[in-house]
């Protein structure tokens, strides 16, 4: 068995959770929040079937695009914390994928 920790901008996650809804794939979700762009972020923890790790990346590729936006940062000016507008490069995924050793579901 595998889990991945899946992190998504809020704006795709709309369309991930049609896919893995449709296919029969269970996930556990978080709304969770970036700290240098203040965005609101989906964290899935999915627990699968090695034989199906591709198959939820696929997805991921699918409904999670990268792209530019402005956004305002805190950034250390050299004196103080101040706010920022910079363009940032969002969205996307980061993946995290780990062997698990045991599954309880009680």
């Amino acid at each position: 068995m595998k889990l991945m920790i899946v992190i998504v901008q809020e704006q795709d996650y709309d369309a991930l959770s049609t896919l893995l809804i449709r296919n029969r794939i269970r996930a556990t979700k978080f709304r969770t929040e970036g700290l240098y762009s203040n965005r609101t972020n989906i964290t899935l923890l999915i627990c699968i079937e090695k034989e199906r790790e591709e198959e939820i990346l696929e997805y991921v590729r699918q409904s999670c695009t990268e792209r530019e936006e402005e956004c305002k940062v805190w950034e250390y000016n050299g004196n103080v914390m101040v706010e920022a507008e910079r363009t940032l490069k969002i969205g996307g995924a980061t993946i995290f994928i780990s062997d698990v050793d045991k599954f309880l579901k009680f």
